[in-house]
Formats: structure tokens, sequence, C-alpha cells
């Protein structure tokens, strides 16, 4: 079963994903595990479906501006995504920026890589930044073909979607066509760039909506991203990646720092929480599918603490806008999965990762050192009765069209009905 994939591509449920980046190219293959543990430790507490890996590129040919944080290269998302899946047991939406690869042949290697190695499903291809330069790697649509061809030649259920963005739409009234478009290429979702200006997402929503009535087809599933921000320079970079603030946000979030019940992170996130009812409100009853992102743009400790709360409020309200029951549960993830998630990355590593053959042997000695630690806990657990909470949704091993929300997490033990206090 792809939990993930299915999740994204059903409409009668809403998908909850968490966005992250992966480090920097050069870092040791142990240190990017021990990043990944302790993201995916605490994100536990949060009901989400999976996670979104992104593929990172130079966007300076998009715009004449100064990029307010220096793009540095990082490392394969696939690979670092194959991490999160050991470490979670939950799926990750890879990003794939098809044009960047060196050509066709190249694309079709990574996907082989990022599929039979990795074990990932589901994809989001993006195209190239600008359109006034030439690429060597496969057009979205060109990598579309290549996918599902390679899919059907090793009989492997390979499942994609792209981005959309509304600010495209108010320039040119044309997305919700590029939308329509991507779908006939077998696109099964879209994923919203940072949301800041509702009113735009709400045009393209319900254009978007009315245009699949007039051709007969049914609406994919947009998953909605929310970014909190509490800097200006972080504002700078978000208007920098194309994302549209309106100056009245702006000078709200930053009046916030004069106001000492609140900040401008917080206030950030108000803006998002009232927007996102927004958009609910102004798209009601238009028959396109919703689910949410969360994402941080910044390596800012409070901004990225913000995510975790911002990600709870959003689901409450999206859940609770459904107008339907819902619940959040705890339950034992069985140990077996961390257990072969572990071998696999190892196993990852040892063939993906030629050059990391010293960091091999630091992963290879905590992994002895966590084996040990997980011996003695299985021999007191059998003694004591206790174990471990960890955090899966419906749609991990128990099957996405069930709409309840599995929630695994810490020591987090709890059952509520349409309740918002979260532990």
């Amino acid at each position: 079963m792809d939990a993930l994939a299915d999740s994204l591509a059903d409409p009668s449920r809403p998908s909850f994903l968490f966005g992250v980046t992966p480090p920097r190219e050069g870092t040791s293959a142990g240190k990017c595990r021990e990043i990944c543990s302790k993201f995916v430790a605490r994100q536990r507490v949060l009901a989400t479906d999976g996670f979104i890996v992104y593929d990172i590129q130079d966007e300076s040919s998009r715009t004449d501006d100064p990029r307010p944080f220096a793009f540095r290269r990082l490392l394969d998302p696939s690979w670092y995504a194959g991490l999160f899946q050991a470490e979670s047991g939950k799926q990750c939406l890879v990003y794939k920026c098809t044009p960047n690869t060196e050509s066709e042949e190249h694309f079709l290697s990574w996907l082989e890589e990022a599929n039979k190695m990795h074990r990932h499903r589901a994809f989001t291809l993006v195209g190239a930044a600008s359109s006034d330069l030439a690429f060597k790697g496969p057009t979205v649509e060109e990598s579309a073909a290549l996918l599902r061809r390679y899919g059907e030649e090793q009989k492997r259920q390979l499942r994609f979607g792209c981005v959309t963005i509304a600010e495209r739409h108010m320039q040119k009234h044309r997305e919700h066509e590029n939308m329509l478009r991507k779908i006939g290429w077998g696109a099964e979702w879209f994923v919203s760039q940072g949301i800041y200006d509702p009113e735009a997402m709400i045009e393209l929503i319900n254009d978007y909506a009315a245009l699949c009535r007039s051709r007969g087809i049914v609406p994919k599933k947009v998953l909605l991203t929310f970014v909190p921000c509490g800097r200006k320079k972080t504002l700078q970079f978000m208007k920098w990646l194309g994302m549209k603030i309106p100056t009245h946000a702006e000078e709200r979030i930053f009046r916030a720092a004069e106001d000492p019940q609140t900040s401008p992170v917080e206030m950030s996130c108000q803006l998002n929480r009232e927007n996102l009812e927004r958009i609910l409100e102004g798209t009601y009853g238009c028959g396109v599918p919703l689910g949410l992102n969360v994402e941080s743009v910044s390596g800012y400790r409070d901004e990225i603490d913000a995510t975790h709360h911002l990600f709870r409020d959003l689901q409450c309200i999206l859940l609770d806008h459904r107008g339907s029951p819902w619940m959040v549960r705890w339950y034992d993830v069985p140990a077996s999965i961390d257990k072969v998630g572990r071998t696999r990355a190892l196993s990852i590593v040892e063939k993906d990762r030629d050059d990391t053959r010293q960091s091999l042997t630091e992963i290879k000695a905590v992994i002895a050192a966590q084996s040990a630690v997980s011996a003695e806990a299985s021999k007191n657990l059998r003694m004591s009765g206790e174990g471990n909470v960890a955090a899966l949704l419906t749609g991990i091993g128990i099957g996405a069209s069930l709409a309840t929300i599995f929630l695994v997490g810490g020591l987090a033990a709890g059952l509520m009905l349409r309740n918002r206090n979260y532990a």
C-alpha cells in the first residue's frame, strides 16, 4: 500500500504534510541521520501523513534582485527522504527539479534509484526557475512521460503531482489552465507556494473548479502551503522566492514587535490562520479538495518552532471546516518498522555514498549503540508492559480511506473529539 500517494490522490480526505530541506552538500551521513532523527522525534506529536523533501535550485535567473540568503547546494532529496522513512515509518513526497538534471537518461537513472533503492513512490515534478535559459534536463511534461513509462515497464505504481502558483495566476490568469494541462500529463495533486495573499489563492481555486466542471473533470487536490515569518530578512527572502506579501500584512507582522503580548512570528502565524479561514470561506462548495503543508524557509529557531504550533492550529481549522466529527489517536509503531528502516538506510549509504566511508563507520557505531539500548528497552518492556509511542496517520498501514487521523507521538496518549486542545 502507498499510504502517502493514496492520501494525496484521495479527494474524500485532506492530506497533511510538513516540509523539510536536505542538509548542505558535504554534510556527513552520520550528521544527516542525527539531524533527521531530531526532526522526526519532534514531529511525532504532529498528525502528519508524511513529509515533503524539497529539491532546492538556484533561482537567481528568475529575478535580478539579490538573494537575501546565499544559495548553497544541498544533498539529494531522494537520499535524505530515505532517512526520514527509516526514522519515522512515514513516506515522503520527493521534489525533483527535472530541467536541472543532465539529460533524460540522467533523470531516469535518478528515478530508478529513488524508487528501487530509496523506495519512493510519490514525487512532485518541478520546472525550471526561468524559461529564459536553456536546460539540459527534461521539461516537466517530458519527465512526467518518462515517469509513467518507467512505472509501466517496471510494473511499479509511481505517482506524481506538480506545483501551482497563485501569484502567476494573478498576472496571466492562466494558472488554472496550466493545472488542467498537468492533469492531462498524469498529475494527481498540486502543492502551492507559500500563501500570504488569500485572495489570489481563492481566485485560482474557484477558476480551477469552474474549468474542471466545464470539462467534466474531477479536480485534483491542492495542498495549501503556509510559512511563518518573524524577521524582515525572512520576509525579503519570501518575496524573492515569488510569494506576494501584501503591504498591510507586512506592516501588521512587524508592528507586533512593539507589543509585549506578542511577537512578529506569532503575528505571522495569526495571519496564516486567518488566511486559511478566508480561503475556506471563499472556496466553500467549489468542489476542490484541499490539504495542508507547513514549512520554514529559514534556519531561525523561533520561526522553526512556530511551524509546529502553526501546523496543529491549521489542521484544526481545516478539519473543523469539514463539518464532521474527527479524532486524533496514538498507537505503538511496531519495532520491526524501525529496525528494518534503519537497516535499509544503512545499506543505502553503503551503496550510494562511497565518499562517506568514514561517516558510515560512525553510523554503524550509532546503530550498534542504539541496538544495545533497544535490547535493554525490550527487556524492560517485557517486564513492565510499557512501550514507546509514535505518531502515524490513518493512511499508514491502515488505509487512507478512513477519515480518522492517527497521532503517534512521544509519550502523549489521548483521544479527542473535535478538541482543539493539544497536549
